[in-house]
């Protein structure tokens, strides 16, 4: 079952910096499973789930949350992934407009 995080959810995740670990991270979670039943939910693009797909991966300074982003068919829209580094496990999605949120 997937989560649809509000603003205020996605926005508690952050901290003061987040950090493009994109390069370096190592897969906290397998969030395959999670994406697929997004792209059930028509939320991500099937081509993402069949060729894995992530744009960036962004870690807050205290180092206990990931965002994951996955691609969409508009180049400002993501959905992000919200991983709990501490459980080890997915909080939710968030549907992530940049020209909107930045």
């Amino acid at each position: 079952m997937t989560n649809e995080l509000t603003l205020t959810q996605y926005h508690s995740t952050m901290a003061d910096k987040m950090i493009n670990v994109t390069e370096s991270a190592s897969p906290e979670v397998n969030i395959w499973d999670y994406v697929e039943q997004l792209v059930r939910e028509k939320v991500v693009l099937k081509y993402v789930l069949d060729n894995q797909l992530v744009e960036f991966v962004y870690r807050n300074n205290l180092n206990t949350y990931d965002h994951v982003l996955l691609p969409t068919d508009n180049e400002n829209i993501f959905i992000v992934l919200v991983i709990d580094r501490n459980s080890k496990n997915i909080s939710g999605h968030f549907n992530l407009d940049m020209a909107k949120e930045y």
